[in-house]
């Protein structure tokens, strides 16, 4: 049978949709990209916060009707959605034949068949106290990029936070797993490896009692072939110096770091449990810009949290107009069941949040345009992803990562490999993205 995948929410959720992509595959089934040709269809939903919960019941509702409207027989929802509300979900959405928690989806092939068989299924449990989330992968990524995932599950409780009820306690990979993968994948032609993971600077405290990053990040280093590696989500209060002189020391690391820091007000970071103050964090990332040449920070921010008073938000606005984030998300805070923060008191109205992110937002474009223009006329080692026309190429920068940052569009009258590296000029900015044509043709 003809099986589709559609994949919501995170990288790390990607990760699991192209590990069930491969199982099936192994299992006989023929995978399909165009959804309308699909028998089956599996949904790898998120159900981190409102926002996201929404997008994957609309999903499964708007998904289901092809059923009455094409090929579709069988609807399964996995991932966190599926593992938050279990039978529930089953229970009010008759357009599922089955759900499968996080704790069995390698079992994904399995689960379909009894499906196939006539069972209504609710494959559940509890999360799983090893990592699983492993074994080959169908990659969905552009060429030359993958993500790995080191890391599932998280210890740090922060007060907004449902991950740890959904996914449960951190659990590492073993190194030795995470660089024979990471091997396997430059032999596949990927030249940059995406690291990620609930907090990735937490990588090994539960197999060896400390932070492994720094040995894994050096074993990774010296693979041949492999020539950029990224670090995602790393949580500030988790960096210590020796994951900072590695990336620093090691060239293949690149010096682009994602910190979430969600706020800088001492009060509102207390009352997320964040496990550091205001003064920890801005010395970190003087720190971090003393040690790390050319450094490149991303970070995301929370706005709205209980108690989040003007005076609160107006420091985060300070904060970030002296910091100069090149990069930065924001959202609103959601009130999450199961959570500390789900019924905190003074919770701040939708409509105040939503102009605090806007001002927010404001602020980081004109920071980001700054940053971009000061690129201009610089030459990058630019990695390309896709070809969007005849001489119009897309790829990335160093100081780009994959879907959360700009990209770089490359003006080029010759054909450019995909998945490979080329040295282009930066000429210009459009939004948060750079142009730049190849450097040899430039200087023709």
């Amino acid at each position: 049978m003809k099986v589709g995948f559609i994949s919501l929410g995170c990288s790390k959720n990607q990760v699991d949709t192209e590990i069930m992509i491969a199982i099936m595959k192994a299992a006989g089934y023929k995978i399909v990209d165009k959804l309308y040709k699909a028998e089956i269809i599996i949904i790898n939903t998120c159900g981190f916060i409102d926002a996201a919960k929404e997008e994957a019941i609309n999903t499964i509702i708007k998904t289901g009707k092809m059923k009455a409207a094409g090929n579709l027989q069988y609807l399964l929802a996995t991932g966190c959605l599926a593992q938050r509300y279990g039978q529930e979900l089953l229970d009010e959405m008759p357009e599922l034949d089955g759900i499968v928690g996080i704790s069995f989806f390698t079992d994904i092939d399995k689960a379909v068949r009894r499906i196939q068989d006539g069972e209504r299924l609710a494959l559940l449990g509890k999360p799983p106290e090893l990592f699983i989330e492993k074994g080959p992968r169908v990659l969905t990524t552009p060429a030359g990029s993958a993500y790995l995932k080191i890391t599932e599950g998280c210890n740090n409780r922060c007060s907004y936070c449902a991950i740890p009820s959904i996914r449960g306690r951190l659990r590492s990979r073993p190194r030795d797993e995470i660089v024979q993968e990471a091997r396997e994948l430059v032999d596949r032609g990927i030249r940059e490896l995406v690291v990620v993971g609930q907090d990735t600077a937490v990588y090994g405290n539960d197999l060896v009692g400390k932070s492994d990053l720094p040995k894994l990040l050096k074993e990774m280093a010296a693979i041949d072939g492999l020539e950029w590696i990224r670090l995602m989500y790393l949580h500030p209060a988790h960096i210590d110096d020796q994951i900072i002189d590695t990336i620093g020391e090691e060239d293949k690391v690149l010096p682009y770091l994602d910190i979430p820091i969600q706020h800088a007000a001492d009060q509102v970071l207390k009352n997320m449990n964040r496990q550091h103050d205001y003064q920890q964090l801005d010395s970190l990332i003087l720190h971090l810009r003393n040690k790390i040449d050319d450094l490149v920070l991303r970070t995301t921010v929370m706005l709205g949290f209980p108690g989040e008073s003007d005076e609160d938000f107006a420091f985060l606005l300070e904060f970030i107009r002296e910091t100069k984030f090149d990069w930065l998300g924001a959202f609103s805070f959601t009130a999450e069941e199961g959570t500390l923060a789900f019924s905190m008191p003074d919770q701040v109205p939708e409509k105040i949040k939503q102009e605090r992110r806007d001002a927010v937002m404001r602020l980081q474009q004109g920071i980001t345009r700054q940053k971009n223009m000061t690129r201009i006329d610089k030459d990058e080692k630019i990695l390309i992803s896709s070809q969007a026309s005849k001489n119009l190429f897309i790829g990335r920068a160093y100081f780009q990562a994959p879907e959360v940052d700009g990209i770089t569009m490359v003006k080029s009258e010759s054909k450019l490999v995909k998945g490979n590296f080329i040295n282009v000029r930066l000429k210009g900015i459009r939004n948060y993205d750079m142009i730049g044509e190849p450097v040899d043709e430039y200087t023709k």
